[in-house]
């Protein structure tokens, strides 16, 4: 009954959750760059078969926004915040299923570590934002969900770790994990066949986008399209660390909070991983092994750092303190002077102060994060060359540009160089194509100015760039 329930009370909870930040941070009336680029560009772009830069690399992302797009019945500059928020909430049901099916914990220790990981900034702070990171979490815990299922099915695994690559890059740490799973439990020429079969077909979808773009150079690195930097090492250890216990504070982290929420939550995170560990090792070590990778994955990137980087991290943290609970849990047992409803007590006084040592600070610190957000006293940056009219909006914005063009008052290529480039021609052309309009250019003309930029020239070559 409870594996029933539990899971849909964790995913309507979540999604409450997340769309209220999403709501909250809407409530300003602002596309940052990122967001124009990876929810109206970008799926546009892979319909072209176009890629527009080296760091439009995560094509399962832009799958991802391009069919939502097409579903969403509204569909305006900020479509993608609530899109992103549901999705995420699948998050806590999939965690919910691992720390009963594999790490053997009781309902409402299961629930509790799905619930904890949500609600940690490290989860929060990502879940609302329209860009690819936090998506790669979704599948990349589904991928070893499936990898250590006692189903035959477990050689798919690969398949779903190979659309968390896509997704978002830090899906490497998930996928590097659920090939390894893999490769141990091969017992049979058949299951090595299966394992093979796949990884290749996960090969396959990671680089299905080289074949798809006209123009497809880059896959998969993106930011980190330098290579592997082990230079720094040390520092981007360090930064890990500040990352989680100090200030989260980077790229797209619309938060001041650590993303462990506090020292303190880190330390009982900290202790709690350590507990899952020695006691259900042989349970616990593929998740844990998944932080690792993250950490591992991070110290050698050459991208751009970030909290958005290590959401894994967050992922594991509160999904081990289920087990952890589990076995304090165990360790008040009955006894002939204390009857069962006493130890009942205890046991649910056990879970409750775990709850609010840990969630505690998490739910506190997202509180506040809202309200700032909600009221502007954190605003969100206008972080590429969109001059809003004076007095208007960027949506205003926007509206005066598309007249502008429709009326042939202004070219493209005065829009693309006065009002951000590619990003702001491709919003104006999915904003009118979802909506039913035609649009005030034909993606013909928006390709025609994509060939006049930096851009083009590092993907496509002279040849056929100006």
């Amino acid at each position: 009954m409870a594996d029933g329930v539990l899971p849909v009370v964790l995913f309507v909870a979540a999604a409450a959750w997340n769309l209220w930040f999403a709501a909250g941070a809407s409530a300003q009336g602002v596309l940052t760059g990122e967001e124009a680029s990876v929810d109206h560009r970008d799926p546009l772009a892979l319909s072209l078969h176009w890629q527009p830069s080296i760091w439009s690399t995560n094509a399962g992302s832009q799958l991802f926004y391009l069919v939502a797009g097409h579903l969403t019945p509204d569909y305006g500059l900020l479509y993608a915040r609530p899109v992103k928020a549901a999705a995420m909430a699948l998050l806590p049901v999939l965690l919910y299923l691992a720390a009963r099916r594999r790490l053997g914990c009781r309902p409402v220790t299961a629930a509790m570590g799905a619930a904890l990981a949500v609600v940690l900034p490290g989860v929060t702070s990502v879940a609302w934002v329209g860009t690819e990171n936090g998506l790669e979490a979704v599948w990349g815990v589904a991928a070893l969900l499936v990898a250590t299922s006692r189903r035959r099915v477990w050689p798919v695994a690969p398949v779903l770790a190979a659309i968390s690559v896509a997704n978002y890059t830090a899906g490497l740490a998930w996928a590097a994990v659920t090939v390894l799973v893999c490769l141990w439990r091969i017992r049979s020429l058949r299951d090595a066949a299966l394992v093979v079969a796949g990884s290749a077909l996960g090969g396959a979808l990671v680089l299905a986008p080289l074949r798809w773009w006209h123009n497809g150079a880059v896959i998969v690195t993106g930011g980190g399209h330098a290579g592997a930097d082990l230079h720094d090492w040390r520092a981007r250890l360090l930064d890990i660390g500040h990352l989680l216990v100090d200030d989260g504070g980077s790229y797209y982290w619309f938060s001041s909070a650590p993303m462990l929420a506090s020292r303190v939550t880190a330390a009982a995170l900290a202790v709690a991983a350590a507990v899952a560990l020695v006691r259900r090792f042989s349970r616990v070590w593929p998740w844990f092994a998944v932080s690792l990778a993250a950490a591992g994955l991070y110290v050698v990137s050459s991208g751009v750092p970030g909290s958005r980087r290590i959401v894994a991290i967050a992922v594991v943290a509160g999904l081990l303190t289920a087990p952890a609970v589990d076995e304090l849990i165990d360790l008040v047992r009955p006894a002939h002077r204390f009857p069962g409803p006493a130890v009942i007590m205890v046991r649910a006084l056990v879970v409750v102060a775990a709850i609010v040592a840990v969630a505690g600070p998490g739910l506190s610190d997202g509180v506040q994060n809202r309200s700032e957000l909600a009221s502007g006293t954190r605003p969100l940056p206008i972080d590429w060359p969109f001059p809003v009219d004076r007095g208007g909006t960027q949506a205003s914005t926007f509206g005066r540009l598309d007249a502008a063009l429709r009326s042939g008052a202004m070219s493209p290529t005065q829009v693309g160089d006065g009002w951000g480039g590619t990003r702001t021609l491709a919003v104006l052309v999915a904003l009118s194509e979802r909506n039913g309009r035609t649009p005030p250019l034909p993606p013909s003309a928006l390709l025609a100015y994509y060939r006049t930029t930096d851009d083009c020239r590092e993907l496509d070559g002279p040849a056929v760039c100006r």
